[in-house]
């Protein structure tokens, strides 16, 4: 069987992706997806379909076309078992994603929506114990809808005071995705080229989650029902040293607007590797 090792030079997979199998009865009443008691989700995935998920190492991508790029990034922060825990450790990651989103995006503005968020895959049993949302999402998504990003950022342009939405032109929402635990990878990340995406293939689904001080958070996101010309592809053997970013959304329509992710169980992997550790962030990118 070839091993991951070997993926990283230059091979494909086929893996299972969960995607949505019922879509919902009318506009009004939307799917749910429980983060903390799946089973109470209306949204069904099961049984999953098997795609190839091409490793994208060396094949040059935008986010602007693509939607979703593998840059370098060596972060400051020691222990990301911090992130959350210790708030000068969360300042200083937003702050670093600020400059990194800053440069590589062009825009005139970056503001963190939130600080870092850990994931841990589902047999770190200890690290998730004390955290809420945090277990890898195994169904293709992208963090919001059109109407729920714009919500968003309304929202963040009424609490931070020096931000006005109409002093910019354009505004686009990006996620920072690392990964904290050497490679191989058991449960990578894969990403949709953003231009393989019909708008028949989306579902409206609401995210039913929380967090530490807010007992329960609804927001609406972006699923997807199967179509066999999606083009999924990951990054194997990932290092601390680099982020993946991708859009969640942009107001600009001639730009790649949402990139579907997903995580899924890499069948290279060795079965008795410890279980992959994420840090994931969040930023409001403006442009003149």
């Amino acid at each position: 069987m070839t091993t991951q090792a070997e993926n990283a030079a230059g091979s494909d997979v086929f893996a299972t992706v969960n995607y949505i199998r019922n879509r919902p009865d009318s506009d009004t009443h939307p799917l749910e997806f429980v983060t903390e008691v799946e089973e109470w989700s209306t949204m069904q995935t099961t049984p999953g379909r098997e795609v190839q998920i091409r490793n994208a190492r060396g094949i040059p991508t935008a986010l602007d076309v693509e939607g979703f790029q593998l840059i370098p990034h060596a972060s400051a922060v020691d222990d990301f078992d911090l992130i959350e825990a210790d708030p000068s450790v969360d300042a200083r990651y937003d702050t670093e994603m600020i400059e990194l989103l800053t440069r590589v995006t062009g825009a005139s503005r970056v503001v963190m929506l939130g600080g870092g968020k850990k994931r841990h895959g589902e047999g770190a049993v200890e690290n998730l114990a004390p955290l809420t949302n945090a277990k890898p999402a195994r169904y293709p998504h992208g963090d919001n809808t059109d109407e729920s990003a714009t919500a968003l950022a309304e929202l963040f342009d009424a609490i931070v005071d020096d931000l006005d939405l109409t002093d910019y032109s354009r505004y686009a929402i990006y996620n920072v995705w690392r990964c904290v635990t050497p490679p191989p990878q058991d449960i990578p990340l894969a990403v949709c080229d953003a231009r393989s995406i019909k708008a028949s293939d989306e579902v409206t689904v609401t995210a039913v989650t929380a967090t530490s001080n807010v007992s329960e958070i609804r927001h609406d996101t972006t699923s997807y029902v199967y179509n066999p010309d999606h083009r999924w592809f990951y990054f194997p053997g990932m290092t601390r040293d680099e982020v993946v970013i991708f859009k969640s959304h942009d107001t600009d329509p001639d730009r790649a607007r949402r990139v579907p992710h997903t995580a899924f169980d890499d069948p290279t992997c060795p079965p008795d590797t410890h279980t992959r550790a994420s840090v994931e962030a969040r930023g409001l990118a403006l442009f003149p």
